[in-house]
């Protein structure tokens, strides 16, 4: 096992340095003749245990001393810490590639290769968190009534839905890239907007009656309400504008918005929202699979496709 170590550390310092290439060699040859259970006849781990004596010696002689005569379960210590760190950063990769975190689904501890953590931010919806009773997901569809919700392609073998918020940078950031997804795989996607950055619900009762009157150009209202400027979203004058510029008689919207059977269902509506359990946006079902916070898009793909989404 030492061979093996040494053959792979030795590999990787002889990249960028050529004195360490013939040790390489010599160490390729060692872990050769091991797997073929023969023993290494060019010397190579008294070599390198004469190597590392050598340069103790000259710090401290106790420590060599004790080196020396530990040197084998030192060794051993040494694989084992090895390969122990090996296997964590090649799951941290994994899991990094598959869940956007090198720890996990939605887990926001310190990753190397998103050190800010931007997959995983959120608006929160409040300063409280959900009751959760125990033996259930804390977040979840089950219970949830979506027939009231938007939603394309009704009929799609898989499906996609998506809790966000106009006002909120991360849901706008995943937004497209979900929607985009949806649409090249052709899942069904549903929309559950609910006001986390907005002061009000007055852009879920537009949605809502834009939704009934004309489902189709519903969702080009979504895509300018995304894109739009932050600052713009909640006013009255851009609203009217975006809804005739969609195709929209704003009037008509904004009467149908004002009436208090709409106010009532928009109100049951983010009532199913909050059964979810959901705490911040954008919060992203896709099959099984919960996702919150803005992936990078392969994460959302393969949630829904698999491993070899790529290929299909």
């Amino acid at each position: 096992m030492f061979c093996v170590v040494s053959f792979v550390i030795l590999s990787i310092l002889s990249v960028f340095s050529a004195e360490n290439r013939s040790l390489a060699r010599e160490a390729l040859d060692c872990v050769l003749r091991r797997v073929t259970l023969r023993p290494c006849n060019t010397g190579f781990d008294e070599k390198m245990k004469a190597k590392i004596l050598g340069f103790v010696i000259t710090k401290t002689e106790t420590g060599a001393r004790i080196l020396n005569r530990f040197f084998e379960p030192l060794s051993w210590i040494f694989i084992l810490l090895f390969l122990g760190s090996t296997f964590f950063a090649v799951r941290g990769v994994y899991l990094f590639y598959v869940t956007g975190s090198c720890n996990g689904l939605n887990q926001s501890g310190f990753c190397v290769f998103d050190p800010t953590g931007q997959s995983n931010q959120i608006s929160n919806v409040g300063e409280s968190c959900p009751v959760v009773l125990p033996g259930e997901d804390p977040v979840s569809l089950k219970g949830v009534n979506l027939s009231g919700f938007p939603v394309m392609n009704e009929n799609g073998e898989k499906r996609i839905v998506f809790i966000g918020s106009y006002g909120c940078e991360y849901s706008r950031k995943a937004y497209p890239v979900v929607r985009q997804l949806a649409e090249k795989s052709g899942a069904s996607f549903t929309f559950l907007y609910y006001p986390v950055k907005e002061s009000s619900d007055y852009l879920a009762k537009i949605g809502y009656c834009a939704y009934r009157q004309d489902a189709q150009k519903y969702w080009s209202l979504v895509d300018t309400f995304f894109t739009a400027e932050r600052s713009q979203i909640e006013d009255e004058s851009f609203i009217r504008q975006t809804l005739a510029e969609t195709g929209y008689n704003p009037e008509t919207i904004a009467f149908c918005a004002s009436d208090s059977q709409t106010e009532w269902t928009v109100k049951k509506l983010l009532n199913e929202v909050v059964k979810t359990g959901f705490f911040g946006t954008p919060t992203v079902f896709i099959q099984n699979e919960v996702l919150i916070g803005p992936k990078p898009p392969r994460v959302y793909a393969i949630a829904l496709n698999g491993l070899l989404y790529w290929a299909r």
